[in-house]
């Protein structure tokens, strides 16, 4: 660094009060905790070419990812990833959120949970958090060190992502659930966002070494999750969870994982307004032969309209008009098939229908 002369004196160029150079041993470097070793290790990656840093080395050894949350022995979370639960609206993803909160909570001694509701108002939110602190024997009335929830509605969606962030460096983390990653966007359907929302997630996760879960709605006419942010969010994630309801029976499933599946299991909701887990429900004699007609029917068509669908009923089943179109609305009724905003109808995968939906 070359010395500024002015009028003949030397003078060193003035730093910002918190700068950190390295060899210098001054106040902010002190304050802060920041060793020389760190110093000396961020000045070599600073150094070294990207390419580089992203190489897999195996002279290192790499540990396997640190599971953050278990459904038995199955690993359904882990540090340093992101996983997405999603359902048709009333399904039952905000009560899933209460259940896994308790079991994470129960599961470490000492790791933080961040909740961040962006669509219900913090009403909604209050008793989220209430249902959580009943269900692990909290102080009703006093907020937890280990739980903190954030309610974002009424926040454009550039503050919420602001906030989001600033949470995670004050908080750290372990586990955090994301309902409405949508609303971190203002237009999920365009690519662009939506890759660049799922790529800072990633990042994040990465850089505080915690699990994001973000919950997303899906498409009634096709069960995906919706829009492009959807789409990029399964394609990335550790773990894509389903939730399908049957009367007061929630069913949780494991769509797509990278580790081995999960057991398929189902919540309900008690006489307390509390999730908690209960049997699996059984799938009537009438509903297996449902399926197996409307499966029959869709595996030749991806799309029918009422007319086509119900001449194909009538022949399948070899029934009249009256019963056909009874045939129709109950497979409609029992999730089995779904009708479009077209108007066309379409069937459910096969692998969805464990219960009969909400």
């Amino acid at each position: 660094m070359k010395d500024l002369i002015d009028n003949g004196a030397a003078i060193k160029p003035e730093l910002p009060p918190d700068a950190v150079v390295v060899g210098m041993n001054n106040s902010a470097t002190q304050q802060s905790g920041i060793t020389p070793d760190a110093i000396k290790n961020e000045a070599v990656r600073l150094s070294t070419p990207k390419y580089k840093q992203a190489q897999v080395d195996l002279s290192i050894d790499v540990p396997e990812p640190i599971p953050v949350l278990k459904h038995g022995d199955r690993v359904i979370f882990s540090r340093g990833d992101i996983s997405v639960i999603g359902g048709r609206a009333k399904c039952g993803k905000t009560f899933l959120i209460v259940l896994l909160a308790v079991d994470f909570l129960n599961f470490s001694d000492t790791g933080k949970l961040l909740i961040v509701d962006t669509e219900m108002g913090k009403a909604r939110a209050y008793r989220t958090t209430r249902r959580i602190h009943n269900m692990m024997g909290l102080d009703l009335h006093r907020n937890n060190e280990r739980l903190t929830t954030l309610s974002l509605r009424e926040h454009a969606a550039a503050d919420r992502v602001a906030i989001f962030k600033e949470a995670i460096e004050a908080i750290r983390p372990e586990l955090i659930f994301l309902d409405g990653v949508r609303d971190f966007v203002s237009d999920f359907n365009k690519v662009d966002e939506a890759t660049e929302t799922v790529g800072m997630l990633m990042r994040l996760s990465v850089e505080y070494d915690c699990h994001i879960c973000c919950v997303l709605h899906e498409n009634v006419s096709d069960g995906k999750l919706r829009g492009h942010v959807g789409t990029e969010i399964a394609n990335k994630s550790e773990t894509v969870m389903g939730v399908i309801k049957n009367d007061n029976t929630s069913t949780v499933e494991p769509k797509y994982t990278r580790c081995a599946p999960f057991d398929r299991f189902s919540f309900r909701i008690n006489v307390d307004g509390l999730p908690e887990y209960c049997d699996m429900p059984v799938k009537s004699a009438k509903a297996e032969k449902m399926c197996e007609v409307f499966e029959m029917i869709f595996s030749k068509a991806v799309a029918l309209s009422y007319g086509d669908l119900r001449t194909k009923v009538m022949d399948v089943e070899s029934i009249k008009t009256s019963a056909a179109q009874n045939r129709i609305q109950e497979a409609v009724s029992a999730g089995i098939i779904v009708k479009g905003q077209s108007g066309y109808y379409l069937s459910r995968p096969i692998e969805d229908e464990n219960t009969l939906p909400f």
